[in-house]
């Protein structure tokens, strides 16, 4: 007999009241729903390649990964109203959600490219605080460093950016530990990149560690993306995908 996850859910719920402790941990873990949501902020100005490559990743990922008809992430973009914006100036975008009414984020991505629209915002400024500090992962691309650093959330961690703006990046905020040369540095729930292709980089680092280097290198295959990661994180992932059991050899 199969049993969707929602009744995996239910009965992990029951075992875990009955066994209490650890076993209730774990089974709290378990009503995890399998999809994730992952928020793309854009703005005016914002950088294309920033948030379209990521979404790209986080997207194809999702459908790679989809297990019992339920995506892997569900991806969808945020902006401080639903004003549509214009991208790199000249791509008009219709934003899915205001910061009003987006849903709760797993993820939270923040591009480059006109960067003081946010953080020259108190209110966009602290919905993206709130949003990545409650996230699971928040990941910056380029200068979305310096949002995430203005709301000091990169205070005593290792960040970087795109490297025409690494020194301001420094002078501007001193207590953040700035990695030069990098294409992305991951303090675990905040990842930050470099510029513009970077952020792919990223996004596929997140994907494995989430769901497996399979599903990661099947993505950047579909992507037809030359992705290379470095030896000492590669040995770090998982082979399978960790949100599913162990029987599962790949997520379906």
């Amino acid at each position: 007999m199969r049993i969707g996850i929602w009744g995996i859910t239910v009965i992990s719920l029951v075992v875990s009241q009955a066994l209490g402790g650890d076993a209730a941990l774990a089974g709290t873990e378990r009503t995890r729903p399998y999809t994730r949501n992952v928020a793309i902020a854009i703005w005016n100005g914002a950088e294309i390649l920033d948030w379209a490559g990521p979404t790209e990743v986080f997207a194809a990922a999702g459908n790679i990964a989809a297990h019992e008809g339920a995506p892997a992430f569900h991806v969808y973009t945020v902006s401080k109203t639903k004003d549509p914006i214009v991208t790199q100036g000249f791509v008009r975008v219709q934003p899915d959600y205001a910061i009003a009414d987006a849903p709760k984020p797993d993820i939270v991505l923040f591009p480059g490219g006109g960067s003081d629209v946010v953080t020259g915002d108190p209110t966009f400024l602290e919905w993206a605080k709130g949003a990545a500090s409650q996230a699971e992962i928040a990941v910056s691309v380029c200068t979305g460093a310096f949002i995430l650093a203005k709301a000091g959330l990169l205070d005593g961690k290792e960040a970087t950016t795109w490297y025409g703006m690494l020194d301001k990046f420094e002078k501007d905020f001193p207590k953040v530990r700035v990695r030069r040369g990098n294409r992305f540095v991951d303090n675990g729930k905040i990842v930050t990149t470099a510029g513009v292709s970077a952020g792919i980089d990223g996004s596929l680092h997140v994907v494995a560690r989430l769901l497996g280097s399979q599903v990661a290198g099947e993505t950047a295959q579909y992507m037809e993306y030359r992705w290379t990661p470095e030896a000492y994180l590669s040995n770090s992932y998982t082979y399978q995908n960790p949100s599913l059991d162990s029987r599962a050899t790949k997520a379906k």
